[in-house]
């Protein structure tokens, strides 16, 4: 089984090492392995994960709601599917409404510029 040291996770993700280390603290890395001295150990389903997480930590998700989201990942699918579902539904509705208020400060920007010329 192949296995990457958390530098090499952090650079494939284009996070910091220290962000994965918090991140592990959070418990918001299932079953991260540790070697006999104690480095974390990441296996291809860890940075698969980190991948999905690192959606939701970019678009803002608290990692409060993350670390509810991973446990009740690690709960089972099946059983906290509406659980999780609503979490992601609020994201992405607070998601919807950054969009449409930033649609509308792209709209005011764009009005000011066409408004007052440079010329």
């Amino acid at each position: 089984m192949t296995t990457y040291t958390t530098k090499q996770v952090a650079d494939r993700l284009n996070m910091s090492v220290s962000q994965l280390q918090y991140y592990d603290q959070l418990g918001i890395i299932p079953d991260l392995q540790r070697t006999a001295n104690g480095y974390r150990q990441f296996t291809a389903a860890n940075v698969t994960w980190l991948t999905q997480v690192k959606v939701f930590i970019d678009s803002g998700m608290p990692l409060k709601d993350i670390q509810r989201l991973t446990t009740l990942v690690l709960a089972g699918k099946r059983q906290t599917a509406a659980q999780q579902n609503a979490i992601i539904a609020d994201h992405l509705a607070h998601l919807k409404h950054r969009q449409a208020e930033t649609a509308a400060q792209i709209t005011f920007i764009e009005n000011f510029l066409a408004e007052h010329p440079t010329d």
